[in-house]
């Protein structure tokens, strides 16, 4: 009977500590969940990093790869018709009649317009093949490794693709991608 006629409640004080160490465990729990978002944002956008310049090298590197000569019946041996460290242009004979058409010329290079989009044409009309990307270079290479000086001695293409994906707290993520192709075409 005595506990049910006790009716004193909480102090002033015992209120006031007992919120400081509320407010206290909540902005704990807040800063976790915070930086748990900000790896899992960090971790999302590398992962589309890697996976973009995945993408974009693996398309490049197939079709540079079978460049083929612009006129084999007179054989023509030029393989690529632009070749500068931003940009290349070469052709690839899908019809199978031995001559590279208008509309079987290929071109990469970083959209001018949009600088973070790696675009595909193919006969004056192009396509987005990759988004964030924030470097594209072309090294052409002869036979021996070096820097070739004419097309005719261009044997292998040095791509480098770098991209950077910056959607959250976690600060942008990047990642550059190299590879060699060498052009099977070449005779």
């Amino acid at each position: 009977m005595r506990v049910l006629k006790d009716e004193r409640g909480f102090t002033l004080p015992e209120v006031l500590v007992t919120m400081v160490m509320m407010i206290i465990v909540l902005f704990a729990l807040y800063s976790i969940f915070d930086m748990s978002l900000r790896v899992f944002s960090f971790g999302n956008d590398k992962t589309e990093a890697v996976e973009n310049a995945r993408l974009g090298l693996e398309k490049m590197e197939r079709e540079i790869r079978a460049a083929y000569p612009y006129d084999k019946t007179n054989r023509t041996t030029t393989l690529l018709s632009s070749w500068t460290a931003n940009q290349i242009t070469f052709g690839n004979d899908l019809n199978g009649n031995r001559i590279v058409d208008s509309n079987e010329v290929i071109s990469y290079r970083r959209n001018a317009g949009t600088p973070t989009i790696l675009e595909r044409e193919n006969g004056g009309s192009a396509q987005p093949v990759v988004e964030h990307v924030d470097g594209l270079t072309f090294e052409y290479l002869d036979k021996y490794g070096a820097t070739a000086t004419s097309e005719s001695n261009v044997a292998a293409v040095h791509i480098t693709l770098m991209i950077r994906v910056d959607r959250g707290p976690g600060g942008p993520a990047t990642q550059t991608l190299t590879t060699d192709v060498a052009l099977r075409n070449r005779v």
